[in-house]
């Protein structure tokens, strides 16, 4: 029945208990609901949903809403589809109620439609006022507005009571939207091409940008943001648009919604790892402050867990600008919120980088004994923890042959070109570092290379080793 159903079955499950009592009294309406068979197969039907039992069979499903009838697979079907086309109704009604600008939009269009000039006039001066108090200023409440300006155009040139229409209102509007659209799709767009290799032609906006008054539309939030957000992941040097993003992200954080600000946040998330793994170690603090604006919002948790390498990220953040408490209270705070099968291994993982950061190494190497490395990510990140502690305990042999088992190990797996050359350049500077003598020409010379390497995760540790000889 599942398989045969499997939109109804589907729906229902993800309806909620307050959603089904609503249905109920739905059903009870003659104005929606014309079979009363509807309504049986409802209440057949609910209370697996509410106590999350496996639906029975079709044939069971049948008898008790035809108990008198032979059984029809096409009589159920059909029972089937009303009763699903009117959860379809439900839905429609309620997110009409919840969104009251559409509704009015809709109500002016019909009072229009019909001539009734008082009735329409009043509900375009409720709109307006719901308009002017709308919280939010972003791509949601400029299509609502482009839509009730259409609107009264339509209006005013199909009555003509005024030479002055708002054509001019409603191209301004135009094009703020879709400025705010194409922004934000860029955005996405942009990062999507950066993960899965994709090829976009962004030659238009490029152009777009450039022909019109930038500064005048800048002053609009939602393009401000987009725009900057646009250009610190398109630029090679970014990090000016970036603090300009930031400030304006401060600034105007309530005029977008949640799912926005979440979006706005992975896009600056994404840029300061990449800054930090860059060696631009300013980006650290940047990064953890989103980290931690991104819990207090809660976009960070999805469905009551938190993702590992999210978790992993935050711990890294806040281990490097030495945050320990902190660090130990998240971990500890968060972990019940991590998938259960991956949850012993990473907080061990993130307990065993804590420790090895206070220095407590004997306890780091206990901790990643209990780590499983499925992630490769996680299995670098390890083995560069056990290099740094061989290093500081001066353990040198044990040290060199952990490297060189460390360079195969990468070697011969597949990994992006980026995270190869960053291990085996770590290894080779590690390597130079053991084997250097007092030599302050050849400290000099590492020193100068070290600095100048683009690809180098370790960077900042190297230094700080090489500056203790």
């Amino acid at each position: 029945m599942a398989k045969q159903n499997y939109k109804l079955y589907q729906t229902l499950r993800k309806l909620e208990k307050q959603e089904i009592w609503q249905i109920k009294k739905l059903l009870q309406s003659p104005f929606f609901v014309f079979r009363e068979d509807v309504g049986k197969l409802f209440k057949v039907l609910y209370p697996f949903v509410i106590k999350d039992k496996q639906f029975p069979s079709k044939e069971v499903v049948y008898n008790k809403v035809f108990p008198k009838r032979a059984f029809s697979d096409g009589l159920l079907r059909g029972v089937m589809s009303d009763l699903f086309e009117l959860i379809e109704e439900y839905f429609l009604i309620m997110h009409r109620r919840s969104n009251p600008i559409l509704a009015r939009h809709r109500l002016a269009e019909i009072y229009r439609q019909r001539e009734l000039s008082k009735c329409y006039q009043s509900v375009i001066k409720k709109t307006t006022e719901i308009l002017d108090k709308y919280p939010q200023r972003n791509e949601f409440y400029f299509r609502q507005l482009l839509d009730f300006q259409q609107e009264k155009m339509e209006f005013e040139l199909l009555n003509q009571r005024t030479i002055s229409f708002n054509l001019n209102e409603v191209d301004e509007t135009i094009d703020v939207l879709y400025l705010v659209q194409k922004l934000k799709h860029s955005c996405i767009q942009f990062s999507h091409q950066k993960v899965y290799k994709a090829n976009y032609d962004s030659k238009f906006l490029s152009n777009l940008l450039e022909s019109i008054d930038l500064e005048k539309y800048l002053k609009i939030p939602a393009i401000g943001i987009y725009y900057y957000c646009y250009r610190f992941l398109t630029e090679e040097n970014g990090d000016h648009y970036f603090q300009k993003f930031n400030q304006l992200l401060v600034e105007h954080n309530d005029l977008f919604n949640q799912t926005e600000i979440k979006g706005l946040h992975i896009h600056a998330v994404n840029f300061c790892i990449g800054q930090a793994n860059r060696g631009q170690t300013q980006f650290r603090a940047e990064l953890l402050n989103l980290y931690k604006d991104g819990l207090d919002i809660g976009y960070l948790i999805e469905n009551g867990q938190i993702s590992r390498f999210t978790y992993n990220n935050i711990v890294a953040a806040a281990t490097s600008l030495k945050e320990f408490e902190w660090s130990q209270h998240f971990i500890e705070t968060y972990a019940n919120l991590l998938d259960e099968d991956f949850r012993e291994s990473t907080v061990n993982f993130n307990m065993a980088r804590l420790e090895y950061n206070r220095k407590n190494y004997k306890a780091a190497l206990l901790h990643l004994q209990h780590t499983e490395y499925e992630d490769i990510l996680n299995t670098i990140i390890s083995k560069n923890i056990v290099s740094r502690i061989y290093y500081e305990e001066n353990t040198i042999d044990a040290l060199l042959s952990h490297l060189d088992s460390f360079q195969i190990y990468i070697r011969r797996k597949e990994v992006s070109d980026f995270y190869r050359t960053n291990v085996l350049n770590n290894i080779r500077y590690l390597k130079s570092l053991v084997a250097l003598t007092k030599d302050k020409k050849q400290i000099a010379a590492l020193k100068k290379e070290i600095e100048n390497e683009t690809v180098l995760t370790e960077k900042a540790w190297l230094l700080e080793k090489l500056a203790e000889l």
